[in-house]
């Protein structure tokens, strides 16, 4: 057969009952002198008791305390660390865009100096070419005159072929310098430049038809 069960919160209380009894019935046994020295002697142990658990609690408060002061330092430099973090990020972010944009201003500087640096050679290349037209030109006229000293050819047809050369050599000269001056792109060289022609849609007004 099964034991009925059994609450422990009961049996606590009437233990603790039945100590009180005991002690009541102890200390009614007892003379007056015997309770006043049984009365001093636990007094002592209870303050001694009350001492020793205020202690222990002082103590378990100061160690939360120095515990919370501890986590709250380390919440300070976690937060200063991570505004150092944050501002040396910033600092790195404004510095990488300087240097683009420094890398962008120094790439246009080098592409436009490559730019004057080929005109500037293509326009010695053609001073060049002029300049020997100009000595095949007078080399032409010069062995003329040496056959028409030695007369090999007479002063007419002399006159005639040396006018004709220099009038070539002027036109060469006439129209390569009016290019380059005129029709001539002045930041590319192989490019021209062309008179904008009226009436005629640029491709921003093409590309956009108004319905």
């Amino acid at each position: 057969m099964k034991e009925a069960f059994v609450n422990i919160d009961t049996l606590i209380e009437q233990t603790k009952l039945l100590g009180d009894m005991e002690l009541q019935a102890y200390l009614s046994s007892m003379s007056d002198a015997q309770k006043s020295e049984f009365v001093s002697s636990n007094i002592s142990e209870t303050i001694k008791a009350v001492d020793a658990s205020k202690s222990s609690r002082f103590k378990e408060l100061i160690d939360q305390v120095v515990g919370a002061d501890n986590n709250i330092t380390s919440a300070s430099y976690y937060s200063v660390r991570s505004r150092d973090l944050t501002n040396l990020t910033k600092d790195v972010n404004t510095m990488a865009i300087k240097q683009l944009n420094v890398s962008e201003i120094n790439n246009g500087v080098a592409r436009r100096q490559h730019e004057i640096n080929e005109w500037s050679n293509f326009n010695k290349l053609d001073t060049l070419y002029l300049l020997q037209i100009s000595l095949i030109t007078l080399s032409f006229i010069a062995s003329l005159a040496f056959l028409s000293y030695n007369d090999v050819i007479n002063q007419t047809l002399f006159t005639f072929l040396s006018c004709t050369a220099i009038l070539i050599a002027s036109i060469i000269v006439v129209v390569r310098w009016r290019y380059t001056h005129v029709a001539r792109d002045g930041r590319y060289w192989h490019k021209s430049k062309f008179r904008k022609q009226e009436g005629q849609m640029s491709a921003s007004t093409a590309s956009c038809p108004t319905n």
